[in-house]
């Protein structure tokens, strides 16, 4: 008895290290959790802050460009303002239009359960009327056969009852009906509204456009010559070539706690980042002395823009040449670049899955068409993206 005693004993005890073993564990791997969340908060910021003192850098030399490059930017960030905006508006006027159809839905069935209610109890009502009320009356009159009258008394009762319960029902049913019909009116006042904050929104977005369309002319005069668009593209070039230099420095500045691991094993996997026609392929001839290094690739406006792989979002913002641009990083030195776009949905620090939407196909820039600019680079290097996609 006292060796089964031990051994209990010595069981327990085992089993309460363990518990505590285990409890000390689970609090220090919550512990790293919370620190590795900690870290990844501050580098965030610190890749904010790195890429906000870069555009401080560019928005100094942006003020030496021109009035019209000036006003163009303006204008097409206000532009791309707009497209959210109006894009926004669309999404909640399907989403009100279907919850109006789902309580509309609610309401036909609360009527059908009406008219079927009352149906039922009118039917109650006129049996009672017709034949209970006599019989009621005459077995109350009837004191020969107490036992008979004491069920049907039981009966008559267990009727009344029934036919409060489809009272009750009928009650209930107007009530839901009444709150239902209020509830109609509410979305049909809502969805009249975002009908007209559309339609105010897209007299704003044409008249914006309109206005650029000025812009941009205003703004071929000043490269007329050849020799000046010579100009315009080296300085174009040389501006981003600065911009990917500066971002890939803040990235190095940085120690991610979350690696990312490029895009060497994914090489001739990935696909296009929208449909459309090539209109210039890598390596084409510009002018004198200046080859493409990107691809351009023409959609209609607005169409999706979607990431090549998955990646960290750097750069999120307008850039002479190129217009509203992003720029993803995917690890190991692979970056890859989608401008000339209408409007950006993500912003500095984002994470991207392969194939999510980050933007839709524009003209900014100074573009005379729709479409996107698309560039690949490894180690601030651009490389020819056919390769790579399939």
């Amino acid at each position: 008895m006292d060796f089964r005693l031990k051994f209990k004993f010595c069981y327990f005890l085992v089993l309460f290290f363990l518990l505590v073993l285990s409890a000390d564990n689970s609090a220090a791997e919550a512990e790293s959790v919370s620190a590795q969340e900690e870290q990844a908060k501050q580098e965030l910021l610190q890749l904010q802050q790195d890429i906000k003192n870069l555009q401080s850098n560019l928005k100094s030399k942006q003020k030496q460009q021109s009035k019209a490059i000036t006003q163009l930017r303006n204008s097409e960030k206000q532009i791309a303002t707009a497209t959210k905006i109006l894009r926004t508006t669309k999404r909640q006027l399907i989403k009100q239009e279907q919850q109006l159809k789902k309580s509309k839905r609610q309401q036909r069935n609360l009527e059908q359960n009406k008219k079927a209610q009352k149906q039922a109890l009118a039917s109650q009502i006129k049996s009672a009327f017709i034949s209970g009320r006599q019989e009621y009356l005459k077995m109350l009159l009837n004191q020969e056969d107490p036992e008979a009258l004491g069920r049907m008394l039981v009966y008559y009762d267990y009727m009344n009852k029934a036919r409060s319960k489809e009272v009750a029902k009928l009650q209930q049913t107007l009530i839901k009906l009444e709150n239902i019909d209020q509830l109609i009116q509410k979305e049909i006042l809502d969805l009249n509204l975002l009908k007209k904050s559309k339609e105010a929104e897209t007299t704003r977005l044409n008249k914006l456009k309109n206005k650029r369309k000025k812009l941009v002319a205003a703004l071929a005069k000043e490269i007329e010559s050849k020799s000046e668009q010579l100009t315009e593209l080296q300085i174009n070039a040389s501006e981003l070539q600065d911009l990917i230099d500066s971002v890939r420095e803040a990235i190095e500045n940085i120690d991610f706690t979350q690696p990312l691991e490029g895009l060497r094993s994914v090489k001739g996997k990935l696909k296009w980042p929208t449909k459309g026609k090539h209109s210039q392929r890598f390596g084409t001839k510009l002018t004198q002395g200046l080859t493409s290094n990107g691809v351009i690739i023409r959609g209609s406006e607005g169409s999706i823009v979607n990431s090549v792989h998955y990646g960290r979002v750097v750069y999120a913002d307008w850039l002479r040449g190129f217009g509203l641009l992003v720029i993803l990083d995917h690890g190991k030195g692979y970056m890859s670049l989608y401008g000339y776009n209408q409007a950006l949905y993500k912003q500095v620090g984002d994470w991207v899955d392969s194939g999510e939407a980050i933007a839709t196909v524009g003209q900014s820039g100074g573009q005379q068409q729709p479409g996107l600019y698309f560039e690949m680079r490894l180690q601030g290097k651009p490389f020819n993206p056919s390769r790579w996609i399939r």
